[in-house]
């Protein structure tokens, strides 16, 4: 059972480090099916985009999908031991095996929901930041479960401000990500193709009907949310009532000593 555990780990490995994975997040193609969330979230990321000669660690790299947006930087990667080229290999509970106060930014995309203790991760995420540094982290509001090997929780903005303010961050920003409509156009696009029903009822022919266009078309909602329903691509969470969103975006510092 864990040669089982081991070798899926390893084949996941290699999913997140591939070439198609990493260029789908930097480049999302509008006719597939992730595009909306993959576009915002590139978006997102891309505002801390920098030439500047600064530390980073990739906390929970994978495949490193955004390192080319900090191209002059000192760039750590660190994940478990499964990852090609790591710079530091994580233990099992996910502390840093680095001194404190070692890095002008943290970044961590899409990694706390599969994160058993969160508050230790971010526990370290702090320890390890210089003062006045930041902590840039993305993790999802609603989304499907999705293991990496394992998923384990969702978040609200207002919970991941709990989270961080108890480990001593102070929150900067904290953005949603494909939130109302544009979140609405994300559930269609993923979900059309479980509303199966027979054909000869009414329903079923309907369906069938639209899931025939979707193959003709595939990028059609995706390309009408860009049009209708660009504004909601990144929100300030403390500038709209949007309960529903995809993905959250958190700016938090290490308060100055």
């Amino acid at each position: 059972m864990a040669n089982s555990i081991e070798l899926g780990i390893r084949d996941l490995s290699g999913c997140l480090e591939a070439y198609l994975y990493v260029d789908a997040r930097l480049h999302p193609r509008v006719d597939r099916p992730f595009y909306l969330h993959l576009a915002d979230l590139r978006q997102a990321i891309g505002v801390f985009e920098t030439s500047d000669q600064i530390s980073i660690l990739d906390y929970g790299c994978g495949g490193s999908p955004y390192r080319s947006l900090f191209p002059n930087s000192e760039y750590i990667r660190a994940d478990f031991s499964y990852c090609r080229d790591l710079d530091l290999v994580l233990p099992s509970d996910s502390s840093v095996p680095a001194p404190d106060r070692s890095f002008d930014m943290v970044l961590s995309t899409q990694v706390l929901e599969h994160v058993p203790e969160p508050a230790h991760y971010i526990a370290e995420s702090f320890r390890v930041l210089k003062p006045g540094a930041v902590l840039v982290l993305t993790t999802h509001g609603l989304y499907e479960e999705h293991g990496c090997p394992y998923d384990f929780q969702r978040w609200t903005s207002d919970g991941l401000r709990l989270l961080l303010e108890g480990a001593g961050f102070r929150i900067i920003e904290i953005k949603k990500l494909t939130c109302g409509p544009r979140a609405l156009c994300f559930f269609v696009t993923e979900g059309i193709w479980q509303l199966v029903a027979p054909k000869r009822s009414l329903f079923g022919f309907v369906m069938w009907g639209l899931r025939g266009f979707w193959r003709i078309n595939p990028g059609w909602l995706n390309r009408c949310a860009d049009k209708y329903f660009k504004q909601y691509s990144v929100v300030d969470a403390g500038a709209t009532t949007d309960t529903t969103y995809i993905a959250l975006l958190v700016q938090a510092e290490r308060p100055s000593d």
